[in-house]
């Protein structure tokens, strides 16, 4: 695996999504971590449940806000050389514009850096993107269920793509190493792929997560610009095929199934026993 020794500041902003925690496990899995890690999240208590060890490392700092406040953001990249963003949203809601609201955001925040003239140094973003939005692994598919898929998660991939252009179009301020898997799956580890060529059906959170640590760390992946993420078991159409048309089946009515959304939650709540 890859070597931990360096002492450089990372910026995590998404720490306490499914794929934030694969990588956040990864990046405390010292005693201590060897680099400062400056972590956003809107809610520290959360990350605290999960992550309690964070609070006693003296190289984490946690900063909890809004993603829309330029100086909160600010403050978690300032020194950085690598920023990592995971953030997003899964469900197909109109109006979703998390990505773009942190785009923004952190494009604010260099630009401000970089004027102030103390030492600033263009850091590496690496962006959880999709293979949606990869022509080379889009190709691969079926033209049928590609389109199902981006009409599925239209919402969602719409908040993408605006926030990937913001920051492929600001490369005096950040340069760009789009992550972009297919499938994402609740399952065991069955290690990882990374390849600028193709990808499998599906990768675990487990595998990405530990997959990007990789890149984090190695200098090998700076001058790449997109790259794929599989689990080595990540194949087969009878396996992940019913948890694909599921999804699809989800995005459509959520995103075009008036009132959906809402009935989803009231009924969410009943069966966890939350009314």
């Amino acid at each position: 695996m890859a070597d931990t020794s360096d002492s450089r500041t990372i910026a995590f902003l998404g720490a306490t999504g499914k794929t934030g925690r694969a990588i956040l496990r990864w990046l405390l899995a010292k005693e201590a971590p060897p680099f400062g890690l400056n972590i956003y999240v809107r809610s520290r208590s959360k990350l605290l449940d999960l992550f309690p060890e964070a609070a006693s490392y003296s190289r984490v700092k946690i900063l909890e806000g809004f993603v829309s406040d330029t100086e909160m953001i600010r403050q978690c990249l300032s020194g950085a050389q690598t920023i990592i963003c995971t953030l997003g949203e899964n469900e197909n809601k109109a109006g979703i514009r998390i990505l773009q609201d942190a785009a923004h955001s952190i494009l604010d925040a260099l630009g401000e850096l970089k004027n102030s003239g103390s030492g600033w140094r263009k850091p590496r973003l690496i962006l959880l993107s999709s293979s949606t939005y990869n022509a080379r692994f889009a190709a691969a598919r079926p033209p049928l269920i590609h389109w199902l898929i981006k009409t599925a998660f239209s919402h969602p991939y719409a908040d993408l793509a605006a926030a990937q252009s913001l920051f492929l179009e600001s490369s005096s301020l950040l340069s760009v190493l789009l992550v972009q898997p297919p499938l994402l799956i609740e399952e065991d580890a069955s290690g990882y792929e990374i390849s600028t060529d193709s990808v499998r059906l599906a990768v675990s959170y487990e595998d990405l997560g530990a997959a990007i640590f990789e890149m984090i760390m190695e200098r090998g992946y700076d001058n790449l610009n997109a790259v794929g993420v599989s689990s080595r078991k990540g194949d087969g159409f009878g396996r992940y095929g019913p948890e694909i048309f599921r999804r699809i089946f989800r995005g459509l009515l959520v995103g075009y199934v008036p009132g959906f959304w809402v009935i989803q939650q009231v009924f969410d709540r009943i069966f966890s026993g939350g009314v």
